[in-house]
Order: C-alpha cells, then structure tokens, then sequence
C-alpha cells in the first residue's frame, strides 16, 4: 500500500511475469501528466439501474479531476457481460467536454454473464494498440481500472497473462460480490486492489485510486517487464485423452478417470490460443465425447468432464480408438492446431488388453509427430503400453484405478513442458505420408463361382466398412468397383457416384457375375486403361493418390507380374487381398510385399480391415526401385544425380518446351547413364510441380531420352518457383527417390525458367545448398536475373539467355559445371564458407565449445577434456588470433571462460583441465544454442563478430534435447555462426542435422571415449574455414518492398454494424507496411450497386494520413452488391498511373476484396482482365461469401480465404500480410481493350 509521496525507493517483486514495481517520488514533481487510461465496467444484470448509475457517477467525478487532451490523459470506455463492446476509443473525444458528455449517455449493456477474461484479452486486442491511439510506444503509461460486482463466469489467467506482460497498470474496484482473490490476481500489486461492500461508499475510494493514478500519469511509479518465473501458464497444446469406457471399468472407476483428467487440466489455461483438451470414450468402438475446439474455457471444460458417464462394453479395441482418434480429433476441422506446429498430446488410459493390433495406429501417430502417452491400470497389457507410448519414460502403470492419483504430477510434467517430437524411423519401402482428404479407390474383386454366395456377403461387408470410414465426394474420396473371372466388367466408376449413400448402395446390391476360370492379370490391365483414367473419373494428373485393391478366393492362375508393375509405374499403389496359402502369389500383385494381406477364409475379413484402412489413409505414393544386372564398377567420380526443374507455364508455349526438350536430351546424351552412375529426374513446374520421372525411375539412356520427347507441357499462369524448389529438395533429392546424397554422390539441379517468381525463393534456395544440392540456374525471356542469382550455387553458374531458342549457345557452358564439380562452395545471406588447403592458420577466429555436462555424460567427462585439449593444441591462440571460450549445459547453461578471459593457449590448457561435469538430469540444447547467441557471441564476452571475424560455434552433445531446438538453429544461421556438432551416444540424428551448419560440419562418435578418432576431420575445417557474410545488393530487396494496394469493400447494408471491425481490419494492415510514395501504396474504394471511390493510390503520402483517411469512412449502404462493375472501375479509375498505378515500373498491384456475399452481376470479364495486368486478387469472404464465392475471383484458390465472424478477420490478418509482402508480379500484358 502506497501511504506517502515522499518515500525514495521502494521494489517489489511479481512472481508471475517478473514484473518489478519501482515507486520513486521527489520533492518537486515537474514531469507533464500523461496516460491511456480505459475504464473497464461490469455492465451485467448483476447490477441494478442504480447501481449502475453509482458507477457511471463515479467515473465522471473522476475525469473531472484530470487534464485531458491528446497530449495528456486520453480516456477509452469498454463495457463487458458476455462479450465486451467498445464504448469509445482512446481518441474518441480529445476534450473533457466530450468525454463527460458520453459518459451522461452511457447505457447499461445487459447480460448474464461477466466474462471478465474475454474483455482483458479483448483490451489488448482492440484498445492498447496504435491504431486505437494507444502511446505506449512513445512511452506514455497504460493504464486500465476495472470495476465489477462479481466473479469472473470465465477463466481470467490468460487476459491477466497478456495485460501484465505487456506492463499495462491494471487497477481493480470491486463492489458487493467481487472476488478479492480474483482482484488481487488482476490488480498489478495488492495495493491497487479497492473492495467495498456496496455502491454507496463508491466515493470514498475515489481519492485513493487517484493518488496511485497520478504517481503513473506523472512516471513517478513505473513497471519493468522481466522474464516470466516459474509460475508462468503453460504454452499452446492439444491434448486428447482417450480412456477406457468398457464396462469392465465400471462406474466406480469411471469416476476415478475423470477425476483424474480433471486435476490434471484444471491449472492449464483453456482456450484457442493456449490449451485445448478433447476426450473419447472407447470399448469395441471409439465415441467422441467432445472436440479440441468444444470447449475455450476452463469452466466449460470443468462442466463437460464432471457430467462424463461410463459408456459400456466388453469388447476391447484399443487399436481401432488410436485409429479413430487419428483420423477423427488431429484434424484442424477438429480443432487440432499440428499445422501451427502446437504440440499435439494423446493420453491413453486404459485398464485392459487390447483385442486388437495396436502397433500399426501407434506407429501412424508416431509419424504424425503425436506424443503419445500411455497411462494402464489393473489388467492392461505392459507390452502393448510400450508398443503405444512414443517413448518408455511415458508409459505409467498403477495397481487400479484408484491410484491414478499418485500419478497427476508424473503426468502434468511432460504434458506442461514437452515441445515436440522428432522420430527417427527405419523407412519403409513404401514411404507413408500424412494423411490427404483427397484420393482413388478402385476394388477389383473375384466375382467367380469359386468365391460362392457367403463370400461375396463378406465381401460386400467389407467394402462397405472401409467405404464408411471415408469422407466420399468429388472433391473427397471416390470409389470405383470391378468385378472379374474370365473377364472384367466394371460395377460403377470413379465419377459415377458422388454421395456414400449412393456408393453404399449400390454395394449392397451386389450379384455374382459368375464364371469358372479367373484371370487376374487381364483384370489388373483391365483397370489400368479403363479405370485410372481422367475420362473415368480418376485424379491422378491433380496429384490425388490412386489405389487398386484386389480382393480374390483362389490361386491366380495367369501371368500377375507384368501388369502390376504397369499400374506401379503408373503411380497406382496396389493392395492385395486373398487366403494365407497364396500370400507370395499376392505379393507379386501388391506395391509392396507389406500391402498383401492373407485371412484363413473370406468371412475373416474384418480381422485385417484396420491393417487395410491403415495404408489407404496414409500413403500417398509409391515408388518401387528395380534391381538390375550388375555392371562392371564405376569411379566414384563419374556417379552424378541431377534433376531438371522445367518451368511448365502456359508462358513458355509449345515452341520454347521443344527447344528445352532439345537441350535436355542433348545434356543427357553426354552422359553416362546409369543406376550405378549417372541419374536423371525430370520436375515440371508452374503454381505446383509435378514430376516426370524420379531418379530411380529409368536406368537406360534410351528410357530417358523417349520420356523427355513425350514431354508435353503441363500449364498454369502461376509461376511458383519457391514451392517448386522445395518441393525437389522434400520429394526427389531423397533416398526413395532415388538420391545417393548419403553415399556422397554429388547432387544437382538445372533450373530452366521463362518468368518471375511469384513466391519467395531465397529461404529453399538456402535450404537446398544446405543439404549440398548444386543448382544452375537458366533464365529465359521474362526470367528475373538476381531471382537467377538467390537460386543458384554461385554467381557464375547462372545463365541468362533472350529467348529458349538460344539454349544450345550455352549447352557447353553447362557441361563444364556438370563434369568438374564435386561439392558445395555456399553463396548465400547466411555465412559463406570456403574451404582451402593452402591456408595456413593465421586467420582470426571466435570458437566457441558448448559441451554436454549432464550427470549421464559425466563419466566420459574426461575424454570430453581431453578431446579438448588436443584440438586447442593445434590452434594458434591469442586475441588476435584465434580466441576460445567454454560453456558447459545440462537443464541450463554455465559459463567455463568467455573468449576474452585468457588469451594464452596454455593458461586456456589448464582451464580446460580443470574443468569438471556441470551435472543435471535434464538436457535443454535450445536454451543453451540460445544462450550463447545472446551471451557469449556478443561484444562484451569478447567476439569481434562486428569487426567481420568468423563466428564458430562446436557443439559435443551426448543425448536428445528436452526442449526445441529449431528456433535456437536458426537463429544461429541468421547471426552467421557456423555451427560444427559432435553427436554421440543417444543423440538425436535429427537434431544435430538441424544445429549442424551443413552436413560437412556434422560428425558422429559412438561414445565421447571414441573422440580421438575425429579430431583430425574436426581440425581440417576448423583451421581452414573462411566464412564471410555476402548480402544481397540492395536492389532485390527494393523492389520487393513496393506496392499498390486497393482495399475493394463491400459498403451494403449487410456489412451493417460489422463496418468499424472492417475499417479496424484495414488500418492493421497499413499499420505493417511502410507507407509512401516510393515504398507501399494503399486506395480505397467502396462498393454496393455502384462503386464510391474514397481516396486514390496517390492521394495519402504517409501512414498516418492513410490511417486518418480509413477511420473516417463511411459505409456506403445499397441492398446489391455488383462486384464485377466495381472491378470494372477499379481497373479504369484506380490501377491507372495518373491514380498513382506504378503498373508500368512492375510493381506488384494488389486487390484485398471484401466481400459479403455473390456477385449480382458478372464478373468473368473483369477477373480475366486483371488477370491479363497481372494484378493479384485476393478474396476475402464474409457472412453468404463462401470459397464457392471466392474462388472464382480470387488470383488463385490459395488466396481465398472466407471467414466466419467479422472478428475472424483480424484472424487473418498475419497470414494475408505474410503474403501480400512475398507477392512479386510479372506484367503479362500492359494493356487490356475495351470490350
């Protein structure tokens, strides 16, 4: 409690967010009085009309006391029950006048509810923002005073979270039933909580809270946001608990389990943006009890487990829940944020053995990087725990159900501080990838007269299971359906339904066809050209993944061989279904010997259909390698991989494909062509890339050249070199691709472009020099030079050509790079390293050691020291040298020496014996990455990283980290640290290639003992590196800093009330360009029957008068909404250069349209045009506007983005801005004729 003026220094601590209050007053107080101060009431029907008015009184008695004005206190009103609603903003009123006025006309909100949580969130949302004229970044205090009558009815840990760590002063007044443990919680120190049991002693308090009020206003009190302590929330997870309802359980235990759940999440702060908590219920068959996006508070969470009942059942499928849970929760329509990289948790709990296969769901959750914990009591199965949990130290067992309690803490640990998981696997041949909503089912089953009346009823059942499992649609799963003995006859095709309802119809209706011979190779042809076609419905050409599943009662009699590896190269993935005794004759038929299945008999069936469903949900290619005749051995030297990247746009045409078909063949033609030499893989490429042929496709020269003859030109006016680059470093530069990259064959890519990039390029560019791809880069016609440059290994493997006719003047150009070169020389943004035999070690250097000291590695400490010992013996040390430091970590980093603590080797030496393990159980790398970047790699502790001096980072680690490393890894590259990593013991492979600079710098021992063995390969880098930081010329950044915007709003009356959320929207966006006349340029222009132009793109020169302009609009109003005449005068009257249209000097121009519903009129006209100008549109759809709606005026399907709430749009605002900033145009045609 603050009770003088005159104390001098006062601190007191905040243990949630490491806040420090400092109170310092002088005698003479001269600072100016300035703060953004928001009222935030409590307008419920908790209060009565008169109660309310004591409120309203005591506010306006207290801005009379204040001197307000844009330069002093600024005063903002928000009042709350379910949801909050601005009263006026910070701006509102600059005079006192004003703001009494609405305080006189205030009216009481209504509502049954405070959700005090939603309005601190909905504050830092829309109030203490610059765009609502918050000064926090001049420096001025916020301030917010809350006044309520009652407890919170929702969870306030998160909004206190954001309010206090943004050092906002909050100040609590609390009348009648207000909570004082929840004040004290709100209130930034106890001494600004006021309690007062009724409305009439209001007053009092009023002389009080200004006295702290003046002490902010005038600075005299100030907060200082330190790191968050230990009692900070927990960060964002989805967690869903699986648990046993089975009536073996029974009601006793039931209840048990859900206490159980419910002391475990009752300290995480429930919500979209923080935790998220799901639960299913299973015994034969999994029940959803509720989605991760059910319940955003922690009292409706509360609610729904306290009102859970036992389900029953004695039949105990484990496996098919995880499958369930797999394929129905981890999705984003379920709530699931895993593309938001938020770690996703399943917590099994169960009290039984599970009657069904439970390796291969676990596994397929394991892939999909979900943590998977697994909790057993009573009777449960220990080894199926181990085969379910991704790791044994999340396995728990108790005796019953009654002893879960003793393991909530064990429990709430990994689930409050895992970060993620990274699984290192033994590939299948068939690689499995995550799930995909779209694909092709084709079944082809035995109709003969062996299969008989009772077979074919199992396998109608089957089907039609597997079949109910899908989401069935044109633009989800279609189903096909063959029958077959001596001749096929097909029963529907892929397109002939559209509706599971029809599918499964049709399937119950089905007859025996009948015959007595079965040829299954005909069958297999059969499909191959009648099926998985485009004229039958299949999607292949869209990259959809095509499936045939062969269901057959007896021996297949004819040649399989052939045709199935027709529908393999064919890219159909084949499974087989038969009896036991004939599972080699159907592993000749499937993809893979994996994907043949053998029952004892039909009506077996079901007993596979988990085994079945597993790979048709989660394949989603295959590829198969051929052996071929051994061949005489080849040098080393002469083994190559290249893969050429062809631009497949419509803007290259006909005539420029066949001349690329020219140059490739004659490239391929030198070449010694072979799996044990040189391979070849072919990408065509427009908005996506689609391959041609892999690096283990073909063998022969002849294969090569006549499948690059065949080449015929995919289209598409989007050119996305950026996707296309990772696509090629993620699908066909890898090992099942056909990539020797880990036998060290070199590795390149030819890129032949025709135009500009409309993605960003430099971040996969990075990522494939990285991984030791050499690209040449070949650029023809529209092609943009320094894009050229960013992809391309070095500056002289770029070739620019006028036109693609010319490509044979540089073939020989090519060749040379092709046959000399053997490694990598990196060029990039990143640290450039040379490596040069002939340097001696007289170049400066920083090198840091960051050594694992954790007790496990204690006892190899010593090798650790010596290893040490002998790398710095071989180093010229001195500080103008090469100068040394030390840290050692386990759960947090300590310091051995900094690099300016000694500058002779041997003082270094015998600080380096003397070093002794740091101990701890816990290995946190990120943390430790983190310290040293931050620490160490600074001016203070020594580096001359300012002064241009390589920056070397060696890390000796022993285990896996306990936390996230790949933000801490990439910040090491953005600050130019070469990162050299030893891995040993149990570390994590993936990790280290994570950390690792490249996978030169990456070395691997089996124990620290083994060191020795390295020190000569470490030592050859570390003394001859030259690293160098090259930036790009500042042109390539210039232009992409530039743009034209035109804000397109819908103004009809539909928009209504949702306007100010709209305007709000708008000024964010501005908010994060740099406005003016040579950087980014915003219009507006509203629209309903006819459009309204509000300002130009040459009409504001500054963010601020932009701003000024977008808070002044006015909706427009009108009942229709004629989006293609609006397009039409935004064309003629907007995107002109007397508009301030910078179209001519290729600036990107861009359409953010808001729109809330179809157009009335049509639009094709128009979205061809802006098309034809290369003016990208993006569509933003409210209320009626859906993507059917979006998507055809849009610039592509990616840039549709309908939204549910006028709220959602400041949903999107970061991933619009992301994009709009990446958006670089190329002018098609300047000039588009009038109709």
């Amino acid at each position: 409690m603050v009770s003088t003026m005159k104390m001098h220094h006062c601190v007191l601590q905040l243990a949630v967010l490491g806040l420090v209050l400092s109170y310092s007053v002088t005698e003479t107080q001269q600072v100016q009085e300035s703060a953004d101060l928001i009222f935030l009431i409590d307008g419920s029907r908790n209060l009565g009309r008169d109660e309310f008015q004591f409120i309203r009184s005591f506010i306006a008695n207290f801005i009379e006391d204040l001197n307000i004005g844009p330069d002093a206190i600024q005063i903002g009103l928000v009042q709350y029950s379910n949801t909050p609603s601005t009263e006026f903003y910070l701006n509102t009123y600059p005079t006192k006048i004003g703001t009494l006025n609405a305080m006189k006309n205030l009216r009481q909100k209504g509502g049954n509810q405070a959700n005090t949580g939603m309005a601190l969130q909905f504050l830092i949302d829309n109030h203490f923002i610059p765009t609502a004229r918050s000064r926090a970044k001049e420096g001025v205090p916020q301030v917010m005073v809350l006044m309520t009558s009652r407890q919170s009815t929702d969870d306030v840990r998160r909004g206190v979270f954001s309010i206090k760590k943004r050092g906002t002063f909050t100040f609590v007044v609390g009348v009648r039933d207000a909570d004082a443990a929840e004040a004290k919680l709100i209130a930034t120190d106890p001494s600004f909580v006021m309690l007062i049991p009724d409305f009439q002693e209001m007053a009092s308090m009023r002389q009080q809270l200004m006295s702290l009020f003046s002490l902010v206003a005038t600075k005299q009190l100030v907060i200082e946001v330190g790191e968050p302590k230990a009692e900070a929330q927990v960060s964002k997870r989805d967690i869903v608990f699986l648990i046993d309802g089975s009536s073996s359980v029974g009601n006793a235990n039931f209840l048990q389990i859900c206490k159980f759940i419910l002391n475990i999440t009752d300290k995480f702060v429930i919500g979209p943006d923080s935790v998220q908590v799901a639960v299913v219920q299973y015994s034969g068959v999994a029940t959803t009890e509720f989605y991760l996006n059910t319940h955003t508070t922690q009292s409706a969470l509360q609610t729904a487990l306290k009102r859970l009942r036992l389900r029953g059942g004695w039949t105990h499928n484990t496996g098919a829940a995880l499958d369930y849970v797999y394929r129905n929760h981890f999705t984003r329509a379920a709530g699931s944020r895993k593309e938001d990289d938020v770690p996703q948790f399943l917590v099994l709990i169960t009290g039984e053995s599970s009657k069904d296969d439970v390796k291969r769901p676990a596994d397929t959750l394991k892939r999909a990087a979900i943590i998977t914990v697994a909790v057993g009591a009573g009777n449960a199965d220990p080894t199926q725990l181990n085969e379910i949990a991704i790791d044994p130290s999340l396995i728990f067992s108790v005796d019953d159900f009654h002893s879960l309690r003793e393991l909530q803490e064990q429990l709430k640990t990994p689930l409050s501080t895992v970060a993620g998981v990274t699984i290192v696997y033994e590939q299948p041949t068939v690689p499995v990838k995550k799930e995909v909503d779209k694909r092709d089912i084709v079944f082809l089953i035995d109709g003969s007269y062996d299969v008989g009346r009772r077979n074919l009823a199992a396998i109608r059942d089957f089907i039609a299971r597997i079949i109910m499992t899908f989401d069935i649609g044109s633009d989800g799963v279609q189903i096909g359906l063959v029958q077959y003995s001596d001749a096929a006859e097909p029963e529907f095709f892929l397109n002939t339904y559209s509706s599971k309802n029809e599918i499964l119809s049709h399937v119950r209706r089905l007859r025996q066809r009948g015959g007595t011979i079965l040829k299954t190779g005909e069958a297999l042809n059969y499909v191959l050209e009648y099926f998985f076609t485009k004229y039958s419905g299949s999607r292949q050409e869209e990259g959809v993944p095509q499936f045939l599943v062969l269901i057959t009662g007896g021996k297949l009699r004819d040649d399989v061989k052939q045709p199935s590896d027709a529908l393999l190269q064919a890219g159909v993935t084949t499974l087989a279904i038969g009896v036991k005794n004939e599972i080699k004759q159907l592993q000749e038929v499937s993809s893979d010997p994996s994907l043949a299945f053998g029952v004892e008999e039909l009506p077996s069936l079901s007993e596979i259909e988990q085994e079945v469903l597993l790979p048709l949900s989660t394949l989603t290619d295959v590829s198969k390698t051929y052996e071929r005749p051994t061949a005489p051995t080849t040098k080393e030297t002469d083994k190559k991989d290249i893969v050429f990247l062809v631009d497949g746009s419509f803007h290259v045409g006909d005539t420029n494909l066949q001349a690329i078909r020219d140059f490739i063949t004659r490239i391929i033609e030198t070449l010694d062509i072979g799996s044990d030499r040189v391979r070849v893989g072919l990408v065509q490429y427009s908005d996506v890339a689609e391959p041609e042929f892999y690096l283990n496709t073909y063998s022969s020269k002849n294969e090569i050249l006549s499948e690059v003859n065949r080449l015929q030109l995919r289209g598409g006016t989007v050119l996305n070199t950026g996707a296309a680059l990772d696509y090629v470093h993620k699908y066909i530069f890898t090992k099942y691709s056909g990539s020797r990259k880990e036998e060290d064959v070199p590795q390149f890519l030819i890129l032949l472009t025709g135009g500009r990039s409309r993605d960003d390029i430099k971040k996969p560019s990075d990522t494939l020099l990285r991984s030791g791809v050499m690209t040449l880069a070949i650029g023809a016609e529209n092609a943009i030079k320094q894009q050229l440059q960013q992809v391309a290994l070095e500056p002289s493997l770029v070739y620019t050509l006028d036109e693609f006719r010319s490509l044979p003047e540089i073939q020989q150009d090519v060749l040379l790079p092709l046959s000399t070169l053997t490694g990598v020389k990196i060029m990039s943004e990143l640290p450039t390293m040379r490596s040069t035999k002939d340097i001696t070690d007289t170049q400066e250097r920083d090198i840091v050691f960051l050594i694992d000291g954790s007790t496990k590695a204690s006892s190899s400490f010593p090798s650790v020291r010596k290893f040490l010992n002998g790398v710095i013996q071989q180093l010229n040390v001195g500080l103008n040298r090469n100068r040394i430091a030390v840290v050692q970590y386990s759960k947090d980093p300590k310091v051995a020496f900094l690099l300016n603590t000694y500058s002779s080797k041997n003082v270094i030496l015998d600080a380096v014996e003397k070093l002794e393990p740091k101990g701890g159980r816990m290995l946190n790398t990120g943390t430790a990455l983190n310290y040293v970047i931050r620490n160490v790699f600074t001016t203070a502790a020594g580096s001359r990283r300012d002064a241009g001096v390589p920056q070397l980072l060696v890390l000796i680690i022993s285990g896996k980290s306990n936390d996230n490393i790949k933000k801490a890894a990439e910040a090491l590259k953005r600050a130019a640290i070469v990162a050299f990593v030893i891995g040993a013991t149990d570390a994590d492979g993936e990790e280290l290639q994570d950390i690792a600079y490249s996978s030169n710098l990456l070395f691997a021992v089996q124990d620290f003992q083994s060191l020795p063995d390295i020190q000569d390969q470490l030592l050859q880098p570390l003394k001859t590196l030259i690293v160098e930081v090259i930036k790009m010329p500042s042109g390539v950044t210039e232009a992409i800093d530039k743009r034209d915007v035109v804000f397109l709003v819908d103004g009809s009356a539909k928009i209504g009330k949702g306007f100010p959320t709209v305007r709000q929207f708008m000024a964010k966006i501005v908010e994060n360009f740099d406005v003016g006349d040579g950087k980014v340029q915003f219009g507006v222009v509203q629209f309903s029957e006819n459009p309204r132009t509000e300002f130009l793109l040459n009409t504001h020169s500054t963010k601020k008068g932009v701003l000024a302009a977008i808070k002044k609009l006015k909706l427009k109003r009108g009942k229709k909404i004629n989006i293609g005449y609006a397009l039409d005068h935004v064309i003629r009257n907007v995107f002109t250069s007397s508009a301030g249209s910078r179209m001519e000097s290729a600036v990107p121009q861009i359409i953010l349209l808001l729109t809330s519903g179809k157009s009335r009129d049509d639009i094709s006209q128009q979205v061809e045009k802006l098309r034809k100008l290369g003016i990208v549109l993006f569509g933003i759809g409210l209320r009626e506007a859906d993507r059917t709606v979006l998507e055809p005026i849009a610039y592509s399907a990616s840039l549709a983005f309908p939204v549910r709430s006028f709220q959602g749009l400041l949903d999107i605002q970061n991933r619009l801005q992301q994009i709009m900033k990446s958006v670089s145009i190329e002018v098609v045609e300047t000039a588009v004729e009038d109709e």
